[in-house]
């Protein structure tokens, strides 16, 4: 460990292990070189093995490595990381049988940032009611934990809660102003109240944070229809159809949305030629057809203006 030759230390430390399999000091010393490869996944495992078999034992193990390493919180650090990793592998039973252990630190702030992400973990379980529960816990703890009030914000936002939604995500940037989340919901939020101007403003905020998410894009290219900008709308739109990776519902919407900009700004060859790509890219997209069936009446193609009504009530039809 100390030379830096860390796979022949947990070679050595498997061994230990091996011959000692009902004692909590190899595993948690085992954690140790996995932790410093950053390797969280095993260092978790390895370290709530020991926690497991021994828990006093583990905890006066971990208080000699971290004089060793020279660090603090070395339990904490590492079952909230490995929780962290295995939310995002969606192992979800790990993950919560992580953070619990996370969750019995005495220093409030982790206890709190354990809480949120306990919260996350539940939301990711569509346990709503528990990840409310966990998010206020961390707020009372920590009144300046953000992401507390973002993710708070988020689960109102997915319950159309949307005062309350607003309240939270205004006091997650409040506390933290680069918290892209936070500005990308409350840009959402305020697209549902209707209130552009302030829609335009946060979302504009929330996409020179994170350039290629295409929700916040196709959320400020809405608002900017519903304000008439169609040259804006448009730009946006385009913006979302350049991204490298694009869902091909929100690809469709684009298309849509450059449809509809077309149409109201009389350019309806290409407004036509959008719509066309739209239904190219999702069938069952049905405001494609209505749109076009519009389009095409107003260039006095009325054939083809019927002949996509007609499409558009087989569509909503099915």
């Amino acid at each position: 460990m100390k030379t830096g030759e860390y796979e022949k230390a947990t070679e050595q430390y498997k061994k230990w292990a091996n011959k000692r399999k009902n004692t909590a000091e190899p595993y948690v010393a085992l954690s140790i070189p996995y932790c410093i490869k950053n390797n969280y996944t095993k260092s978790a495992e390895y370290l709530k093995k020991a926690f497991a078999i021994d828990k006093e034992s583990a905890k006066k193990a971990v208080l000699s490595y971290e004089k060793l390493l020279e660090v603090e919180n070395y339990s904490w650090n590492t079952f909230y990381t490995g929780a962290k990793e295995f939310l995002e592998k969606e192992k979800l039973e790990i993950a919560e049988s992580l953070i619990e252990e996370a969750e019995e630190v005495e220093d409030k702030k982790l206890k709190a940032m354990s809480y949120v992400l306990h919260g996350k973990i539940s939301m990711r379980k569509k346990d709503m009611n528990e990840a409310l529960d966990y998010l206020t816990k961390a707020i009372k703890l920590d009144k300046n934990n953000a992401e507390a009030y973002a993710y708070l914000g988020k689960v109102y936002t997915d319950q159309n809660k949307i005062e309350d939604a607003i309240t939270s995500l205004e006091k997650a940037i409040s506390k933290d102003p680069n918290s892209s989340l936070a500005h990308k919901l409350l840009g959402q939020n305020y697209l549902k109240q209707e209130k552009y101007n302030k829609a335009i403003e946060t979302l504009e905020k929330a996409s020179s944070m994170s350039t290629n998410d295409s929700t916040v894009l196709y959320n400020l290219a809405h608002a900017y229809l519903e304000k008439e900008d169609y040259v804006r709308a448009s730009e946006v739109a385009e913006k979302i159809l350049d991204l490298p990776e694009v869902e091909t519902g929100t690809k469709a919407e684009a298309y849509i949305l450059l449809g509809m900009s077309g149409i109201y700004t009389e350019k309806y060859s290409e407004a036509i030629e959008a719509l066309k790509k739209a239904i190219e890219v999702d069938p069952g997209k049905c405001d494609s057809y209505q749109l076009l069936a519009h389009a095409y009446n107003k260039t006095g193609k009325i054939s083809l203006s019927k002949e996509f009504s007609k499409k558009w009530e087989d569509c909503v039809a099915k």
